[in-house]
């Protein structure tokens, strides 16, 4: 990206100068083209340790209250800015970016980043970061009751209701806040999710969860699998008794999906994406032990009769696919911020990040190759035939 805006001015700066292919000063063609040489070995040196920032990166943190449900929707919004980042403290965590920096003049496509349920806003902040220097305004709430440090809704139905639920009333939220409204296209919104996440945000694209998967699914994993212990299946038990839906999840806002290492496979079959219209991308995490690709991500994939963007990253698990972890997290969670070395986390974050940037500026970087959502399907169960009122008996004749 630096070289395409070196590129880019170098252009520019011919555009007004036409003269330049006139010039007969020899000296003066050699002097430039020595400095043309210099400045483009000072940059190709530089693009191997340098990040792939077309923009400054922007932070900022807002709250949703919602009185329905007597929550708090704490969110962290990244954005590309016109100040440079700097290193900023929230808690443990240490984000690189330009606080409160003014946004960039202009309307950028949205994206909702949905954690994993050992995760936090912060779990992903150099996935985010990543984004916003791409190109776009990304959202990522914690969500209540399914974070690092409250798990009670854990394989629930209302662990992925509350999720689609919360990132929905997030993009009404965010398209009438003052500061982020501006800076946000309302047509090129796009969602992307981790693990529980990940599961959300194909609710939200259209999947339709059923539990016929569920039926066998243990016999499959087996009894350590997590969804397979005994307060783990009367969860699961209790979900089911909740599908199927009579509303569809779908918000048609929603024009791209990415899930990466989701989980839930149980609950989608063919029909579950009969009516999924936006592009997806699926991200396998080939060492995930909860979730296991057989069961999980590739499941889905076949799911969707293999029409999806589909990536494995090698020796990823849950935890290679968050942000370092502060070195406190480190010391009291060392089975995930630990799971795989720094240098393995670093290649995996490359390929994960070059799949995510590739598939939504494909799709969400200009109106050429956005999709039709068309709406979701009623799903009302049919109402009871009427019954027609039974004959009167016939009047006896009176002799």
């Amino acid at each position: 990206m630096l070289l395409a805006r070196f590129v880019a001015k170098w252009n520019r700066l011919n555009a007004l100068v036409p003269q330049a292919r006139l010039w007969h000063n020899t000296g003066m063609r050699q002097k430039f083209s020595v400095l043309l040489a210099l400045c483009l070995s000072i940059l190709l040196f530089s693009l191997s340790d340098a990040r792939a920032d077309f923009y400054n990166v922007g932070f900022r943190t807002l709250g949703q209250w919602d009185p329905e449900n007597g929550l708090r929707l704490d969110v962290n919004i990244w954005y590309p800015s016109v100040r440079p980042a700097r290193d900023i403290q929230y808690g443990p965590w240490e984000i690189s970016a330009a606080r409160g920096g003014k946004p960039v003049d202009g309307r950028f496509p949205l994206i909702l980043l949905s954690h994993d349920t050992a995760g936090s806003r912060f779990s992903y902040h150099d996935t985010a970061a990543w984004l916003a220097a791409c190109g776009f305004v990304v959202a990522a709430p914690t969500h209540p009751g399914d974070n690092m440090n409250n798990m009670d809704q854990l394989l629930t139905w209302e662990q992925l209701e509350n999720r689609v639920r919360e990132l929905s009333g997030l993009i009404a939220f965010l398209l009438s806040d003052a500061e982020t409204e501006p800076s946000i296209d309302h047509e090129r919104i796009g969602a992307l999710g981790f693990g529980a996440g990940g599961t959300a945000v194909l609710l939200l694209g259209g999947a339709l969860p059923d539990c016929e998967g569920w039926k066998d699914y243990c016999a499959q994993a087996g009894k350590h699998d997590m969804y397979c212990n005994i307060w783990a299946q009367n969860r699961m038990d209790g979900l089911c008794r909740s599908l199927p839906l009579t509303r569809s999840p779908a918000d048609t806002r929603v024009k791209a999906v990415a899930a990466v290492a989701p989980g839930f496979g149980m609950l989608f079959g063919r029909d579950s994406f009969r009516w999924f219209y936006p592009p997806l991308l699926l991200v396998a995490a080939a060492g995930d032990s909860l979730n296991k690709v057989a069961l999980h991500a590739r499941k889905i994939y076949e799911c969707t009769g293999k029409k999806a963007r589909w990536l494995v990253l090698d020796k990823a698990d849950a935890g290679a696919l968050m942000a370092p972890c502060p070195p406190a997290m480190a010391e009291e969670l060392p089975e995930l911020c630990r799971s795989v070395s720094e240098e393995d986390r670093k290649a995996i974050h490359k390929s994960m990040f070059a799949a995510l940037s590739d598939f939504f500026l494909h799709y969400l970087g200009s109106g050429k190759n956005l999709p039709h959502i068309p709406a979701p399907p009623d799903l009302s169960p049919p109402l009871p035939p009427k019954q027609e009122p039974a004959p009167a008996p016939p009047e006896k004749r009176k002799r």
